[in-house]
């Protein structure tokens, strides 16, 4: 996460145990798919973890471009996708299904052309850590992670469309499922949006994925009530 490689490497241990007792839990193929998110959040933590290592460690330079877009394919590509395929995969109401499919397709499509963006422009991580890293010494780079995206004003706008089909797809899913408290998953996640783009402004990618996290603790609860028949 933004605050420090502690936290990531901390969160991740975390988020890995949550991950592999709900994919235990799971019974079904569908179930175990969408289990899997606290997984892929583990490894999202994990490898921003070792990009602050490599912000702050020299010999560790030659890293930090692969855990930059690493970190950042999960983050702004792999959820808008993986969110809206699981929950419509675990969806039995044909009317739902026939939404879920359109929002998925946004997903997909989010993914794609995010992912294109991405490796279309250099983006830099920085750190007040980083001496070679351009605005290290910056002091509103003091405790966070801030990711500078190349990116010419024109593709700027397209990628706040690419934002609001992100919400859709991932938030918007989930909350008109018809399995009971799986629309805590994307109050959960608009929640954690609204709390860093407030407080957070300048570092909304790293800390949003922090605090979205708290994603797999409801991940958990929602298999074990599929697991007793409750949803």
């Amino acid at each position: 996460m933004c605050f420090s490689a502690t936290a990531s490497f901390g969160a991740s241990a975390v988020l890995g145990v949550i991950g592999v007792v709900a994919v235990a839990k799971a019974k079904t193929k569908p179930q175990r798919l969408f289990a899997s998110i606290p997984l892929l959040f583990a490894v999202q933590q994990l490898s921003e973890g070792f990009l602050w290592l490599s912000l702050k460690d020299p010999g560790l330079a030659s890293w930090r471009t692969f855990l930059t877009y690493t970190f950042l394919v999960f983050a702004m590509a792999v959820w808008p996708f993986w969110i809206s395929l699981t929950v419509r995969l675990l969806e039995t109401n044909a009317k739902r299904k026939r939404i879920m499919n359109v929002l998925m397709g946004i997903g997909a499509f989010v993914a794609i052309g995010v992912s294109y963006i991405l490796f279309s422009y250099p983006v830099e991580a920085i750190t007040p850590f980083c001496p070679t890293c351009p605005g290290s010494a910056t002091p509103q780079f003091m405790e966070h992670i801030h990711y500078e995206f190349a990116i010419p004003p024109l593709v700027r706008k397209l990628i706040l469309v690419f934002d609001i089909l992100y919400i859709m797809a991932t938030i918007i899913t989930p909350i008109i499922s018809s399995i009971k408290k799986m629309k805590w998953l994307g109050i959960v996640f608009f929640g954690s949006y609204l709390f860093a783009v407030s407080f957070y402004h300048g570092f909304v990618i790293s800390v949003w994925c922090f605090f979205a996290a708290l994603l797999s603790f409801v991940v958990l609860w929602i298999i074990s009530d599929l697991r007793k028949g409750l949803s």
